[in-house]
């Protein structure tokens, strides 16, 4: 392909993909990879290509994909864009991009329809043309004579490439990818099946990665607000900083992700600052967390649940191991049960309301007397959407706690005022509810996020 007669013939480069992050600017092919200096992570752009992208007929699932891969990688996926399938615009992207990444991920376009144009972009944007790859022509005629199939024109162009570029092997379908070197960046083109990006991304452009740090740490928190977490790391959060600090909030629970080196020595750092929030690293849980806590103490729990109907017995249970430190729980929905099973007094139900302190107060202590166990953990509530009032709106929470290891019981009750749907009022009842003990446990008592006198 010509383009516009600016285009010149560039011969193909003979250089191996064995990018060193360690090693100066070289020159391969036509250009010089810039890799990243001493201290800052390794620029990473992608560019997803193709019209159902853009009109609802599919969805772009790369972006996601790759920021993920990469961060764990220690790059910064600097940006990511999806374009229609029209060669002037690919081809001013990639050259755009290129100039101020490190790496150039671009997936989709490489197949055999008129509209697959990321090859032609490539060669615009190199200003070269394109060359047939021996090598892949083979590739393509020996995989469709093995299916009793003719190769046509079009898959013909799937062994096309710019002339100064090499083809990366398909191994789960018929388009080779596409490297090419382009100002300082090198360029990769990836085809647009997930399976089939997937594969090339682990066995080409891992490789290419194999020099940046991928030590990676993750330090989980409850019961802080996202801005206290920020403003308590200070300049570890600084987006230029390397290892790099990333925030994420999943289910109210705060998450920093540290990629890169010294990562194991930042969330170290971390947890010091979110103290005495911070409850584990990614592969633990509060459930996990608490029951550990109450088996190196020999100790034992129970539950007595109104709104949470059973949330906090099933997370505990949920841990492999819990039957060590979980005896049970009564599950006590109605004002019935609680008077029946917990001894709380109908007087002091009219008097209090069956959402109050008093009440989470017997809940904890009875469960634990009747039940022999040296913690108990209750909770009663209004998760909505119907039941608020003014004095108690929806997401009003009352979480009681006895501890009978001393030589007289301790009692105490903590009120909440949780944001959110059902759902989410009783996750968060749960979760409030074992940092409580947790906390506890250490010998903390600090107010939580959506805790109300």
């Amino acid at each position: 392909m010509t383009n516009s007669g600016r285009s010149r013939r560039i011969p193909p480069s003979t250089s191996a993909c064995n990018w060193d992050p360690t090693s100066p600017p070289t020159t391969v092919g036509s250009s010089s990879f810039r890799s990243p200096g001493k201290g800052r992570r390794m620029r990473v752009s992608s560019l997803a290509i193709g019209d159902e992208l853009l009109d609802g007929r599919a969805n772009d699932a790369h972006g996601h994909w790759l920021s993920e891969r990469l961060l764990a990688q220690g790059c910064q996926h600097t940006e990511h864009l999806v374009l229609p399938d029209e060669l002037p615009v690919i081809a001013e992207a990639v050259r755009r991009m290129a100039d101020v990444s490190d790496m150039l991920i671009v997936t989709g376009g490489l197949g055999p329809t008129s509209d697959d144009l990321t090859r032609e972009a490539l060669a615009d944007a190199c200003r070269c043309e394109l060359v047939e790859d021996a090598p892949a022509r083979r590739i393509l005629e020996e995989r469709f004579a093995s299916r009793g199939r003719t190769l046509g024109p079009g898959n013909l162009r799937q062994a096309q490439r710019p002339a100064n570029g090499s083809c990366l092997p398909n191994h789960h379908g018929t388009a080779p990818g596409i490297k090419v070197d382009l100002e300082n960046a090198v360029v990769l083109a990836l085809p647009g099946p997930p399976h089939e990006m997937h594969s090339m991304f682990d066995q080409e452009v891992l490789p290419l990665l194999e020099g940046v740090p991928r030590e990676t740490c993750s330090v989980q928190s409850f019961g802080i607000a996202e801005s206290d977490a920020a403003d308590r790391l200070g300049s570890l959060a600084d987006r230029d900083r390397v290892p790099v600090v990333c925030f994420k909030v999943s289910d109210s629970v705060v998450r920093a992700d540290i990629h890169g080196p010294g990562a194991t020595q930042v969330a170290e750092q971390v947890t010091e600052a979110w103290r005495p929030f911070a409850f584990g690293g990614l592969e633990q849980t509060l459930p996990s967390v608490v029951v550990s806590q109450l088996t190196e103490r020999r100790a034992t729990i129970a539950t007595a649940e109104s709104c949470t109907g059973g949330l906090i017995g099933a997370a505990l249970t949920s841990v492999s191991g819990s039957s060590s430190c979980f005896v049970g729980g009564m599950l006590t929905y109605s004002n019935e049960l609680k008077q029946s099973l917990l001894g709380v007094q109908s007087e002091l139900i009219e008097r209090s309301g069956a959402v109050s302190r008093d009440v989470a107060l017997v809940m904890a202590m009875e469960s634990a007397r009747r039940l022999g166990t040296t913690f108990s953990l209750a909770t009663t509530g209004i998760a909505g959407p119907g039941g608020g009032t003014a004095e108690k709106p929806v997401g009003t929470v009352w979480i009681g706690l006895c501890d009978t290891a001393g030589l007289q019981p301790l009692v105490i009750a903590r009120q909440f005022r949780f944001p959110g749907n059902r759902d989410q009022v009783r996750d968060r009842t749960v979760k409030a509810a074992l940092q409580i003990l947790r906390l506890h446990l250490l010998g903390c008592e600090d107010r939580l996020l959506w805790e109300v006198d």
